[in-house]
């Protein structure tokens, strides 16, 4: 919250200001960037899922593809923001009823209360186990822990982006800030200024902030903890129902289940 912040009274990103501190922030940014997005390989992952799916043995060709549509999408957007946002609530509207339909289609009260207990660190018996644990199951290590929930993006490069949105929604001094065009959109030659303009520190300024303030943090609760929050569980629970697999899950409980994912796989 505290980089929406900035970029309300400042008008810029905070990549921007960093740069203007730090000579070679630019190149860390874009290295880290570039490293944290590679090695967990998203787009390969997505792309063997769907090779999978389609019945196509070569998954490489499916990953260059979707890497150059995504480029082409955000390059041909009147903005770069403006289509990310169009995008984005295409995927919150229709990806979380989805997601919402399908859980509560595989999961029985059980795994709901399951899932209750999980949000809380009670954790289910396991044949490692059997009398279940709290916070950390067997064989993790509290570093591994903490390394998985620090790469999750608490304090990551994205987390970062916050400024941009600011800036490119026109929040607070975002309004005077120059937009970020399409790759192939803009027509014209233009100086680009990623420099903000800085706000005045009087009543009517201050007055200002504090309403664009509220905007923010709403916004800001509303997609990234209330949202983020549903749309993970129902995912962990879903994957719960659908991988899970202990004493306590039985033959006739898992045909059930296996049962009902054929089902909704034909009704797809």
């Amino acid at each position: 919250m505290e980089i929406a912040r900035y970029s309300l009274v400042k008008g810029e990103s905070v990549f921007v200001g960093l740069s203007s501190m730090f000579k070679w922030a630019p190149v860390w940014f874009i290295l880290s960037t570039f490293i944290a997005r590679a090695i967990p390989g998203i787009i390969v992952a997505s792309a063997k899922l769907t090779s999978h799916l389609v019945g196509i043995e070569e998954h490489r060709w499916i990953a260059t593809a979707f890497l150059i549509s995504i480029g082409m999408i955000l390059s041909l957007g009147k903005t770069v923001y403006a289509r990310m946002e169009s995008i984005t609530k295409t995927v919150i509207l229709i990806g979380t009823p989805f997601i919402f339909i399908i859980t509560v289609l595989l999961a029985d009260y059980a795994d709901w209360g399951a899932l209750g207990k999980g949000l809380f660190g009670i954790g289910e018996m396991i044949p490692t186990q059997p009398e279940g644990y709290f916070l950390l199951p067997l064989g993790i290590s509290l570093a591994v822990f903490l390394g998985a929930f620090a790469y999750a993006g608490a304090g990551g490069n994205l987390n970062l982006t916050q400024s941009i949105y600011v800036k490119e929604k026109g929040y607070g001094m975002g309004k005077y800030a120059q937009k970020m065009a399409g790759l192939f959109r803009s027509k014209k030659d233009e100086k680009i200024d990623l420099n903000g303009t800085e706000a005045d520190t009087s009543k009517n300024s201050v007055k200002n902030f504090k309403k664009w303030w509220k905007v923010v943090s709403l916004e800001h609760f509303i997609v990234f903890w209330l949202l983020g929050l549903l749309t993970m569980s129902f995912l962990m629970l879903r994957s719960y129902v659908t991988s899970f697999q202990n004493g306590g899950n039985s033959t006739r409980h898992r045909n059930s289940r296996q049962h009902k994912s054929r089902m909704i796989l034909e009704i797809l």
